[in-house]
């Protein structure tokens, strides 16, 4: 078990996904917690909001500036990432900055848009761009029938009869900091909320920060589109199921109907199309 406020410098051991992560060896030399200037030095050092404002993170206490503003609406007007210290999901949301630069900027400037249009009143967009931004995966194979199964919620064979798949050509990029954070201490029932991508065959030969840096561009491309307009464009995935993420080698783990549910509404969720890209 991880406590939420007590920084473990062994956490990358805690679950595969947090291979993910950038500086993943070098953060089990912290015994404590990184604080912003560490974090800061991940990001591109060019990295501004839509606005202009360089990206800095700084520590959320008593004197933060500009207290009248929402979160979003800081990191717009000011470049300011209000970052609590000792705190797995900031701590989180740093690396994911650092990891998808274009698709945070995005992300922080719809957010501030629908602000300015429609103010304080969540709308559909916004918490798409929340569930997104919190809980978010980008699922990418190089076949497009391999990720049809997500969209038909047909987990056995998504999880069993491709299962071969996962690793070769397919697999899951986390997004969503809150996602990460719930991965700790996992437990079955944790669902993403998934983008769909078909990639070229060339992908899964190029290392990981290529094949970073051109989902953020493509996921980045989609958000600017304006083609995430609610939570139904998003597609819920029990990834506990991916192979590797869980004890669930045995095809038994993929009956409870409790967590693999059967599709129970027509969603408007796509695949991208990244062959272009």
């Amino acid at each position: 078990m991880t406590d939420l406020d007590v920084w473990n410098p062994q956490f990358a051991t805690l679950h595969p996904v947090f291979q993910q992560l950038p500086a993943i060896e070098a953060w089990s030399s912290y015994q404590q917690w990184p604080e912003c200037e560490v974090l800061q030095r991940l990001l591109p050092a060019d990295l501004q909001a839509q606005s202009g404002m360089p990206i800095q993170f700084v520590a959320q206490d008593a004197t933060l500036p500009f207290p009248a503003l929402y979160y979003e609406e800081r990191i717009f007007q000011h470049g300011m990432v209000a970052t609590r210290p000792a705190n797995w999901h900031d701590f989180f949301n740093a690396l994911m900055w650092s990891q998808y630069p274009r698709t945070k900027v995005q992300i922080n400037a719809q957010h501030a848009a629908d602000l300015q249009q429609y103010g304080k009143q969540r709308t559909p967009q916004r918490d798409a761009l929340t569930l997104f931004d919190e809980s978010g995966v980008v699922i990418v194979s190089t076949r497009r029938a391999g990720l049809q199964p997500i969209l038909d919620f047909d987990w056995q064979t998504l999880f069993v009869e491709q299962r071969d798949a996962w690793g070769n050509d397919m697999a899951c990029f986390v997004i969503g900091h809150a996602l990460l954070e719930k991965l700790l201490t996992p437990y079955v029932g944790v669902t993403a909320h998934a983008l769909l991508v078909e990639a070229p065959h060339a992908f899964f030969s190029q290392d990981n920060q290529a094949q970073r840096v051109w989902l953020d561009q493509v996921i980045t491309d989609f958000l600017a589109a304006g083609k995430l307009l609610s939570p139904l464009h998003l597609n819920p995935v029990p990834v506990l199921g991916i192979p590797g993420w869980w004890a669930n080698s045995d095809a038994a783990f993929y009956q409870q109907s409790g967590y693999f549910r059967a599709k129970s509404r027509e969603r408007p969720g796509s695949i991208l199309d990244g062959l272009s890209a």
